[in-house]
């Protein structure tokens, strides 16, 4: 037996919402490993901007073991994720903070910024998974809310 239409259609609308709302996190940490595998762990790479740091495209590659040698990546993630977590009113800008966190997080991860970036991700996650799934669940103000039947 198979579902009913409008039950497909309902699960089609929210597997596209749901590879939407992961794409950033995905294109993050795609970037993150091509940064780190490409630009930042090969030997070659490492020998030739040793002499001049700060010239050319080697000062990208300074700029970016900078921030995780710092661990700015990770400390933006957990910034994003308590910034979600500590706003009330559940809005779209709540959402993109808590995406901002996971995929910081996610790249954090990759680019050596463990804690904080894990701490981040994971207060980001919290937030995704406890909002609504549209702005129509959200009750009200005034009205009682329904319970599941």
């Amino acid at each position: 037996m198979s579902a009913p239409p409008s039950d497909a259609s309902e699960r089609l609308q929210r597997a596209r919402r749901t590879a939407r709302c992961a794409m950033p996190v995905v294109l993050a940490l795609a970037i993150a490993l091509i940064l780190r595998h490409a630009v930042v762990e090969p030997a070659a790479v490492a020998h030739a901007c040793d002499p001049a740091p700060w010239a050319g495209w080697c000062a990208a590659r300074t700029l970016l073991v900078y921030g995780f040698a710092t661990q700015g990546i990770g400390w933006l993630s957990l910034a994003a994720g308590v910034l979600a977590t500590l706003r009330r009113p559940r809005r779209i800008a709540q959402l993109a903070i808590a995406q901002l966190a996971i995929a910081a997080g996610s790249a954090g991860l990759v680019l050596y910024s463990f804690e904080p970036a894990a701490a981040g991700a994971l207060l980001g996650l919290m937030v995704l998974v406890r909002a609504p799934s549209s702005p129509d669940a959200l009750p009200r103000r005034g009205q009682p809310k329904q319970a599941a039947t």
